[in-house]
């Protein structure tokens, strides 16, 4: 399972890379952030593009203090803690793949 986490990291920074070039090309071309968001600048892509990273490093996390779990070196609290943290961030990542599918098909049948 390590190593599917391992496999995901790339994945995160690719998501990262393209939606910060997203949010550039967005901005030269005249957008401009909404005045009610949360930080000054932030933008769909990056803000999508952080919550993938702490997506990624929530499941490494629990991953990590699994097997330090296993082989004694954490307690059992600590290890029951940091899976929960990633069960409900892998919770999080499907609700925003639903709503993500769900908004693309509904977009798609839309009449022009």
């Amino acid at each position: 399972m390590l190593n599917a986490i391992s496999a995901l990291a790339p994945v995160a920074s690719q998501v990262t890379q393209g939606l910060s070039g997203l949010a550039g090309a967005s901005l030269r071309q005249g957008a401009t952030p909404a005045a009610g968001a949360a930080q000054p600048g932030a933008d769909f892509g990056s803000v999508f593009a952080n919550v993938a990273q702490n997506f990624v490093d929530k499941l490494a996390e629990g991953e990590a203090q699994a097997v330090a779990g296993i082989q004694g070196k954490a307690a059992v609290q600590d290890v029951v803690q940091a899976v929960m943290s990633a069960e409900q961030s892998l919770q999080l990542a499907m609700a925003m793949r639903d709503k993500v599918v769900g908004a693309y098909q509904e977009f798609m049948h839309m009449a022009i």
